[in-house]
């Protein structure tokens, strides 16, 4: 990836739309990329939370906007941000880690978190609807050992890096 060449890709807010994303990751950066793994999961992970929240408590037959991702390298940093046009009052949070353990689902920000050493967040689209996701992940990674909190690796969740 030309670090001078931010990607962008509009994504329908739809199931599909994960694997699509992961495909994009692929064909920005190449599976030979150190960050490939990393970037892969990352944007899995963003991707679908937008899609399951973003339009958490809207009902009919209204078309639901697109998503975006965004890549952009800015130094020895990948950046990943994920927008939409979500009506969610709540902002994204990482689960405590007991409910971490014993849920069937919420561990997706606790991974971005753990690969990104905390460096996420959102910012609102105020005074449109929405927010944008975003992380910065380490573009040439350390070990999982130097990256997975250990409570993370109790729970048997295998972080590549």
């Amino acid at each position: 990836m030309n670090p001078e060449t931010p990607r962008e890709v509009f994504l329908p807010g739809e199931p599909e739309s994960v694997s699509r994303a992961r495909g994009e990751v692929r064909e920005w950066l190449g599976e030979d990329h150190p960050a490939y793994e990393n970037a892969r999961l990352v944007v899995s992970e963003l991707v679908t939370n937008a899609v399951r929240h973003a339009r958490h408590g809207v009902t009919g037959c209204a078309p639901v906007p697109p998503l975006v991702l965004r890549l952009a390298a800015h130094g020895d940093l990948l950046r990943v941000e994920v927008a939409d046009a979500g009506l969610s009052a709540e902002d994204p949070r990482v689960r405590s880690a007991p409910i971490v353990f014993l849920a069937e689902g919420g561990r997706g920000l606790a991974i971005v978190s753990a690969l990104s050493g905390g460096n996420w967040g959102c910012r609102s689209h105020d005074p449109e609807p929405g927010r944008t996701v975003w992380c910065e992940i380490p573009a040439t990674p350390s070990s999982s050992e130097d990256v997975v909190p250990d409570a993370l690796r109790g729970a048997g969740l295998r972080i590549f890096g």
